[in-house]
């Protein structure tokens, strides 16, 4: 795993400038692939959830016990219904709500992936969840 730890000296001006005992940690084909690799999916992943609207919406999804229909979710927020609505059609672009239609209403409940990384976010960044357990 690579670490970037921080230093007080400034940064050196090219290779021959690093002391003998400074070498890099990762292997240049690594470098390489991760270099190459996209970074589009994750990077739209990681701007869709962070919009507060869009991630609340997301931690009221995951607690529910079933879908949940898009009109009772504007009265639990500061936003309109149109920013509701455009909020749960970028998850669902995301991958992160399934949406099912009835008629004229929308119900929507977490994928999987919603569901994971919700958990993964709440374990990790809350000394004490947002979500019950």
């Amino acid at each position: 795993m690579f670490m970037f730890v921080p230093s007080d000296r400034p940064p050196m001006a090219d290779q021959d400038d690093r002391p003998s005992d400074c070498e890099f940690v990762l292997p240049e084909t690594k470098v390489e692939r991760l270099s190459e690799r996209s970074v589009s999916d994750p990077v739209e992943l990681f701007s869709t959830i962070g919009n507060e609207t869009r991630y609340r919406i997301l931690l009221f999804l995951t607690e529910a016990e079933e879908p949940v229909c898009g009109c009772e979710l504007e009265p639990h927020f500061d936003v309109g219904q149109s920013s509701i609505s455009q909020s749960l059609t970028r998850l669902h672009r995301a991958d992160l709500v399934m949406r099912t239609k009835e008629g004229r209403w929308r119900y929507y409940e977490p994928t999987e992936t919603a569901s994971r990384l919700v958990e993964l976010i709440e374990d990790n960044v809350y000394d004490e969840p947002l979500l019950s357990g």
